[in-house]
């Protein structure tokens, strides 16, 4: 009786994984040799600097994936839901105000298009407000025979030109959470950079079949873009002008984990969010697609649980890519780090994709690079006070 009924059982196994074994697979994971990552020591080593940091609570988890500065020590930062937020640092009541609704998809991407027009990177496409009228323009939403799927993150040129990144083009339905699973696991080339023209209010197709191209910034000198291919783990360079106009390399490869947003500090060098750091486990399923495959098909609560999130901040020679310098907190306080801010008049400024809280690391106080112009204060919005306390 015992051996019929193991029998049994051992017949349900083999039927079960016959069954999960020959069902199509949700995604077509590409193979990647993915390289070994560096060791976490020397300028990598884990040294608790961002501990001194504080946060704040400022909404649920997703809020504030992306922010940007003001040069009147402001933050403003963008909602699951898409809205924008000011917080004002140093008011101890009513710190963050809504500012406007943008669209009814997340923001994950802000930048100054002017000193008082915001650029908006949301999921269904590249908006503007202006803080002065309070007008919401929705300036793109693709070019013909190639929508958007998700526009991730800004830059902002000197002539005006917006470039933006459009992280993938596929799962668009998706949460981000489900989104950025199969994007990992499956690694292909389904990403494009855009640039949007003030002058023609025309959309571009600058590059396409990019790695999940996601953080982006002007180059010191403006002949290029900087760009983060997140699952590659590498920063790329996009040349706009000059004989290599057209022309992409690669500025830093085999990075210790995540890239998402970059900025430069002022003194020209490349900051940059490390969402984490690298999972050997991913390491294996980019080496084994028939494997990531079978992964994708176990249910949520049968797939091992990834390392925890150790978010950090990793600075470059954005010329050579070299390795300059890192900040890291001693636990997974800052959960996924999504973007850092150098702020106009203190420290740097900390955004999550998954923590509803924005981080100030104080004692790194710089003129903000990134606004248009840090002379002038932004024109007040009806009902805020234009005066606020550092």
């Amino acid at each position: 009786m015992l051996l019929r009924a193991l029998t049994f059982c051992f017949g349900l196994v083999a039927v079960f994984g016959l069954f999960w074994v020959m069902w199509p697979s949700s995604i077509q994971p590409a193979y990647w040799n993915e390289p070994r990552p560096p060791a976490m020591t020397g300028v990598l080593a884990r040294n608790g600097v961002l501990d001194q940091a504080r946060r704040y609570a400022i909404g649920e988890p997703g809020t504030a994936t992306g922010l940007t500065l003001a040069a009147d020590g402001s933050v403003y930062f963008g909602t699951p839901d898409g809205h924008i937020h000011r917080f004002i640092p140093g008011r101890p009541e009513n710190p963050v105000q809504e500012i406007a609704r943008i669209t009814d998809t997340p923001i994950y991407g802000l930048g100054w298009a002017e000193p008082h027009v915001l650029a908006i990177a949301s999921q269904s496409g590249l908006y503007a407000l202006d803080l002065v009228n309070g007008s919401v323009d929705r300036l793109s939403i693709g070019v013909a025979a190639h929508p958007f799927g998700f526009v991730n993150d800004l830059t902002v040129a000197a002539d005006g030109t917006i470039f933006f990144t459009d992280s993938s083009a596929r799962w668009q339905l998706m949460d981000r959470e489900s989104r950025y699973f199969r994007e990992m696991l499956e690694n292909r080339p389904t990403g494009s950079i855009y640039a949007w023209n003030p002058a023609l209010d025309q959309t571009v197709l600058v590059r396409d079949q990019l790695h999940y191209p996601n953080g982006i910034v002007m180059a010191p000198g403006g002949d290029s873009l900087l760009f983060s291919e997140t699952f590659r783990h590498r920063i790329m360079r996009l040349w706009l002008h000059g004989p290599d106009a057209g022309m992409m390399e690669v500025v830093a490869s085999n990075l210790p984990g995540y890239p998402d947003s970059l900025t430069l500090d002022p003194q020209g060098r490349l900051v940059v969010s490390m969402l984490t750091t690298r999972d050997p486990a991913l390491r294996t399923l980019h080496r084994h697609p028939a494997l990531a495959s079978l992964y994708t098909k176990l249910p949520a609560w049968l797939r091992p649980n990834l390392r925890p999130a150790e978010g950090f901040i990793l600075v470059l020679d954005p010329r050579t890519g070299a390795m300059l310098d890192s900040l890291h907190a001693s636990d997974d306080r800052f959960c996924l780090l999504s973007d850092a801010e150098i702020g106009p008049v203190g420290g740097v400024w900390i955004g999550s994709i998954n923590c509803g809280y924005i981080g100030r690391l104080p004692g790194l106080d710089r003129p903000h690079a990134d606004h248009p112009d840090n002379r002038d204060r932004i024109a007040p919005i009806a009902g805020v006070d234009a005066d606020i306390p550092n």
